[in-house]
């Protein structure tokens, strides 16, 4: 729902290449409740592999956070405000606040374990 909005403005020319800067950071850490930002990198193909994995866990079952794909390298300096020195990188932030880091391989079931409850408790209504 909200990744297809958030994707579209920080798309530059290259349509493979998403960057953001600290300011377009704060300002989406604002306005959504829950943000994942992929750090990635075009040489890295853990990030490759990792990526359509991510992606696809994160439509299915958490598509009320936005999911946004960032180029470390055209991004340094949000990668260095956030300590995200090495990719690929996962953040997920709820409320404003960081919940969940991790660098490397990750486990699609140990990550969906991470966010399923405070997703539950923040977007569940029942």
């Amino acid at each position: 729902m909200f990744d297809i909005f958030v994707l579209e403005i920080f798309i530059i020319n290259d349509p493979n290449i998403t960057t953001m800067t600290l300011t377009e950071f704060e300002k989406l850490l604002a306005d959504e409740p829950a943000v994942m930002l992929y750090f990635y990198n075009d040489v890295c193909g853990v990030c490759h592999t990792l990526w359509p994995k991510v992606e696809s866990v994160m439509k299915k079952e958490f598509p009320l956070i936005s999911l946004v794909r960032v180029h470390a390298a055209e991004s340094r300096e949000l990668a260095g405000q956030l300590r995200m020195l090495s990719v690929p990188g996962i953040l997920l932030y709820m409320d404003g606040r960081e919940y969940y880091r991790t660098n490397g391989l990750v486990a699609m079931g140990e990550l969906e374990s991470k966010i399923a409850r405070p997703y539950s408790l923040m977007f569940d209504q029942e």
